[in-house]
Parts: structure tokens; sequence; C-alpha cells
């Protein structure tokens, strides 16, 4: 099969032959469209000489089961399916989902949704609908959303005006996209500093903050901007949970491997706020695999806005 792969350590990734997967008690899937997150390269760069190759890029995809693990009745040979594949890959003509591996979910795509939106779906939306649900986001309550024009942070705002709430969304320019998306204000971190500004906004503090950009230096600022009470979620993985506990806030990390919902049932349910318009796939280019590499680049220069597509 043709694949996006790191043959060894040292190389740059690109398109070889490899060999199809055959681990038995997987789902073999001819993968139509993979989905492009900024982990992708994140996993590139962290390659060392210890790790497994040939190493495919890619999480998300988007095609048909060819093979089903024995004893399985859920999901069908010949059934479209949408899922993350942490193990094998997704750049690839095809892939292997691990049922017994950690955020490594599979489910049937609905009806009415193509493999170019499915395959947009899993990661930045199971991060999203894990932590507004961990934030006990509902109605009338007051959220911030750290990076609410970006992949997840997008999906994440969709979902909290659908459960409505009033949603503060900070980005780095373009304060008309979070509008377009559900934000009630936005705050563009490039003129302001959004935590004098929600500060300044709300004196008596907001319900929650989904925060998907502070690092370690600045991410106890949100201390100022939360009220008794309330909650945060780092997608940074830097919330220290027991200093912001000293300050009467309960604050979490969230990863795939710590997200309740990356399960079959969270796809399913991102199926479900997708055919009914809750939440939307913001595609921006779909590219051949041919052309993973153009797009590798665009994400280490942050150069992709909205969601790119590898089409197999």
């Amino acid at each position: 099969m043709r694949a996006f792969a790191v043959q060894k350590f040292g190389d740059a990734p690109a398109i070889h032959d490899l060999p199809i997967p055959t681990v038995d008690g997987t789902f073999l899937v001819r993968v139509h469209c993979a989905g492009v997150n900024p982990v992708d390269a994140m996993l590139v760069d962290q390659l060392t000489a210890g790790s497994p190759y040939p190493f495919v890029l890619g999480v998300d995809f988007a095609g048909v089961a060819e093979r089903v693990p024995a004893g399985q009745d859920v999901i069908r040979s010949g059934d479209r399916v949408f899922g993350m594949a942490w193990t094998h890959g997704a750049y690839a003509e095809y892939t292997a989902s691990v049922p017994t591996a950690i955020a490594e979910p599979i489910a049937r795509i609905p009806d009415g949704i193509t493999d170019e939106q499915a395959a947009t779906l899993p990661l930045a939306g199971l991060t999203a609908l894990g932590s507004l649900d961990m934030l006990g986001v509902g109605a009338g309550q007051r959220v911030v959303i750290m990076g609410a024009a970006g992949g997840v942070g997008g999906i994440a705002v969709q979902i909290a005006h659908a459960r409505g709430a009033r949603v503060i969304g900070t980005v780095r320019g373009d304060p008309g996209k979070a509008r377009r998306l559900g934000a009630d204000e936005v705050i563009d971190s490039t003129s302001t500093d959004v935590f004098d500004a929600v500060h300044a906004a709300h004196p008596d503090g907001v319900d929650a903050v989904f925060d998907l950009v502070d690092r370690a230096g600045t991410i106890a600022r949100v201390a100022e901007i939360l009220k008794p009470g309330g909650r945060l979620v780092s997608t940074q993985f830097v919330a220290d949970v027991a200093w912001f506990a000293d300050r009467h806030i309960v604050a979490s990390n969230i990863s795939s491997g710590k997200n309740p919902l990356a399960t079959a049932q969270g796809l399913a349910e991102l199926g479900r706020m997708f055919v009914d318009g809750t939440i939307s796939a913001r595609i921006s280019e779909t590219v051949a695999l041919d052309a993973a590499s153009s797009v590798l680049d665009q994400l280490r220069h942050g150069g992709i806005r909205g969601k790119a597509v590898v089409r197999i």
C-alpha cells in the first residue's frame, strides 16, 4: 500500500510502499480520507531512534471497513467508518484500528456525511466534546474558549452555543470567524490582553474556561477570570490541579488518552451533531496523498485555516 511515512529515524516523511496491516483482532479499513491535525507534525518531531518504524503519519480517518474482529457485530465489513488510528496511522491506503488500544474508537459514518467531512471530526470533535462535558457547560453559563477559531476551539464554540451557554472566544486576528461559529463575545489577543478584557467585561468571574493555547507560564492567569467553584480544562496539559484547587477552581488536563468521550459512543454523538447542524466541518482544502508533505509544512508554519483533508 502507499503511505506517507517516516521509514527510519532521521528521515523526512515521504511516500513509501508498505505492507497492509495484518494484525489479528483489529479493524482493517481502506482509507478514503485522512484528517489533518497539528499533532501529526508534532508526533514526527517527537520520534526517536527507539520509536517503531515505519511510522505512518495521521490519526483521523474515514473509509470502509474491509475486515472486522471475530465476534464483533456492531460494525460489519463494507460499512463506512471513521475514527482514530494512533497505532497504524491514517495517511495510507489502509489502516488498522485496535479495539483494545486507548483512544482508538471507530464508528459508522451516518448518512449525510461525506468522507471528507467525517475525517475532520474524530480528534478535534472528541476533544471539544469531552472538554465541554468535563467543564459541565450548559444553558446560561459563561464559558471562555481560548483559541476559539481553531480546529478544536471552533467545534467547542458551536457545541457550547448549542447548549445555550454564553460563549466568550479569544482569537488571534479575524474575530468574525468566531462570531460566525456562535461566539457571543470575541477578544483578539493580538490587540489586547485577553485576561484583562474578560475581567473587565465579567468582573464577578466566568463559569468555565476551555484553554487550548496557554502554556505553563501563563495559564495561572486563568484564576483571574474564573469565579470561585469555576472549572478549567487545558489541552496543553499544563494546569496545576492542586494550585488551582487552593484557589477554589476545579482544573483538569485533557488528552486523547484521558478523554472519557474518546469512544465509539463519542463518535456517534459527533455524527448526530453534524447531521443536525450543530457542528460543521470547515474544510479549507483537500489534497492528494502526494501533497501530504506540503500540508505538513503548512502545519509547521501555522498556514492552515480551518481543516485540511488528505484524500487517499
